[in-house]
């Protein structure tokens, strides 16, 4: 939908700086941001103006760790499989719009059987389906006996990894997830590695050459420490990193999206899942709970990432219950927001687009009544949602 506005009365939240900029103008147009001015500025002369009350204005939130097709039950898998692909696709717009409604702006989905999130992806693309920008991973690489084999393309040797990766970009994949490592919610171990660095370095380099980023799922340390070295573009989950990985990963720029809520709700989930996934859940728990405090100490970049629609976690969107564990285990609300906005946009490659409330980019901004740098509680609370320029 094609308009142009100015949102006037607002509080520009500089989410780089971590500072409010003060009030504020924003010219949007067709979508994007064309300009932004402070008051006493010369406007440009467009004919619609809208009010932000004096609210609070910063970037659309970006998950960049969903599961669309999914809805968060204690066996999602089940759900799946009793409904079907068609249903799974219907679940996985309506998945998608509720996290628009919430804020959510930009997603990434990591893993949807028969690959629906890639046709989710296409039709908001398209302008055909209301939503958050899709960015979809397609089907999982993993070999036999990997991770969650329902949602995957299983490649075990050289050539059929190669194949893999091509088969993603050539079903529309936007990006490439490979499991590097087991899972807590499945009978394999999390502690071996599922793939070899070679094997990485396989996956790594025809994705790049495609113009793919990698992120790999990874819990254990042998497996990250593969997944590192052959230069995946983020770590999922990072429960049991060694600090020269995690300087590794800070030399090379590679996010970790740590994905913590989940595993705590997992790890308190006795009695609604399988008590073995309970137990390594908890063991992921203490894992996450040291590295990721070793990870800010040293400047790794993180990005947010939630895992929404995984086992027993509820309905989507998981963003903030993901940000108050962050809180929790240690971030400051200013680099919370960060990781939820300007670090995830540079994560997926797409700082030039999302992320910041600029000129040149896309105009998905919140509106919220208090100072979300002072108070990530805002973000939960009564909001204005924009996205694309179109007030929801």
């Amino acid at each position: 939908m094609k308009q142009e506005y100015l949102l006037q009365n607002v509080q520009l939240v500089d989410v780089a700086a971590g500072e409010v900029r003060g009030k504020s103008i924003l010219h949007v147009r067709d979508g994007l941001i064309e300009g932004v001015y402070s008051s006493g500025e010369i406007l440009p002369q467009v004919a619609k103006t809208m009010d932000g009350q004096g609210r609070y204005a910063l970037p659309g939130v970006i998950d960049l760790h969903v599961h669309l097709v999914w809805d968060g039950s204690p066996s999602p898998l089940t759900t799946m499989r009793d409904e079907g692909v068609y249903q799974a696709l219907g679940r996985g717009i309506a998945n998608a719009q509720a996290s628009l409604a919430q804020g959510v702006t930009t997603v990434r989905d990591v893993g949807s059987v028969d690959n629906v999130a890639v046709d989710i992806m296409t039709l908001v693309d398209r302008g055909v389906l209301l939503g958050p920008t899709v960015v979809a991973a397609g089907s999982i690489i993993q070999p036999t006996g990997g991770h969650v084999p329902e949602l995957g393309h299983i490649a075990d040797s050289p050539d059929e990894l190669v194949k893999a990766v091509r088969t993603m970009k050539a079903r529309g994949a936007a990006a490439i997830k490979v499991a590097s490592t087991g899972g807590a919610y499945g009978p394999e171990e999390i502690g071996p590695s599922l793939y070899s660095q070679k094997d990485l370095e396989i996956i790594v380099r025809e994705a790049h050459r495609l113009g793919m980023k990698v992120a790999s799922h990874s819990l254990g340390k042998i497996g990250i420490e593969n997944a590192v070295c052959a230069g995946v573009d983020t770590i999922e989950h990072g429960a049991d990193i060694a600090d020269e990985v995690l300087q590794l990963m800070k030399r090379q720029g590679t996010f970790l999206v740590p994905t913590l809520a989940v595993y705590k709700k997992l790890s308190e989930s006795s009695g609604q899942i399988p008590e073995a996934y309970v137990e390594k859940s908890r063991t992921v728990t203490v894992w996450h709970q040291d590295t990721f405090r070793r990870a800010m100490a040293l400047g790794v970049g993180i990005a947010l990432g939630t895992d929404a629609g995984s086992p027993n976690f509820g309905p989507h969107p998981s963003v903030f219950v993901e940000m108050q564990a962050m809180e929790a285990y240690g971030m400051k609300a200013p680099d919370v927001l960060r990781c939820a906005t300007c670090a995830a946009a540079k994560a997926l490659g797409r700082e030039a687009a999302v992320g910041s409330l600029e000129a040149g980019k896309q105009a998905d901004i919140l509106l919220v009544k208090e100072n979300p740098l002072q108070k990530l509680a805002a973000l939960f609370a009564d909001k204005q949602v924009i996205a694309k320029g179109v007030a929801l």
